[in-house]
């Protein structure tokens, strides 16, 4: 008897095992077979930009280093005193380059030194950006030899920006994918996998404002202020999902 219950038991006990694997075994089945559409969605947000950065370089040629550096240092205390004038705080110039060299030209094979000059270029973050043109004259008219480059308008909302163009590339997917489903005779059950694409975010650049400069300059008997166009930004996101229809 003790023997016959023992492989009763061993009996009922195979035949759970053999259920639990042909149960787990449907189920991976039936996960492997699923339907399943890859969509590829863009979202896009425009925006208005409210940050303009450029920089700006004074560079000096004297006899010697001391009068280079004076002359430059000189020029550069006017500029930031025009800077601090339109609001913008030490906190948003930084120096990005100091440098000290001689200068020589070549004569008919000999090396001519013309002397000793000094540079300096400062990084600027303005974002009163509607008083940039008066800024941009202010600069061009009481200074000269000084070089104004590297403008670019920008926005301090492209966090917030991406964070919404990232939400409509998961719609236009999810769209995209409802209309094959619905092709299909089927319906959109919940996304598989998700993963980001390409992002960007692009900024204006504004052309070189020493031209701007140089043109009011050659025609004193006419004024214009500096025009400064934005233009809209971008933030741009791609994604890519995997859905699954039933």
């Amino acid at each position: 008897m003790k023997r016959s219950t023992r492989t009763m038991v061993l009996l009922v006990c195979a035949v759970l095992v053999l259920a639990a694997l042909t149960s787990c075994n449907t189920l991976s089945s039936d996960a492997s077979s699923a339907t399943t559409v890859s969509i590829s969605g863009n979202g896009t947000i425009y925006l208005k930009a409210d940050i303009v950065t450029f920089s700006i370089n004074v560079n000096e040629t004297e006899a010697t280093t001391a009068q280079a550096q004076q002359a430059a240092n000189k020029k550069m205390t006017a500029i930031l005193d025009i800077l601090r004038k339109f609001n913008i705080e030490d906190d948003n110039i930084s120096t990005t380059a100091l440098n000290f060299n001689t200068e020589y030209y070549w004569d008919n094979g000999q090396q001519i030194k013309v002397g000793e000059s000094v540079s300096q270029t400062v990084y600027v973050t303005m974002k009163d950006i509607d008083s940039f043109p008066s800024l941009s004259d202010e600069l061009g008219s009481k200074l000269n030899g000084i070089s104004f480059y590297n403008v670019r308008f920008d926005s301090s909302q492209k966090a917030k920006a991406s964070s919404q163009a990232r939400e409509l590339a998961y719609q236009n997917a999810l769209e995209k994918a409802e209309l094959y489903a619905k092709s299909a005779g089927l319906k959109v059950v919940r996304p598989v996998s998700i993963s980001e694409g390409y992002s960007s975010f692009t900024t204006a650049n504004y052309k070189s404002l020493d031209a701007v400069m140089m043109m009011e300059a050659a025609a004193p008997a006419t004024s214009y202020g500096t025009q400064t166009p934005t233009g809209l930004l971008s933030a741009s996101i791609d994604v890519n999902v995997v859905f699954e229809l039933k």
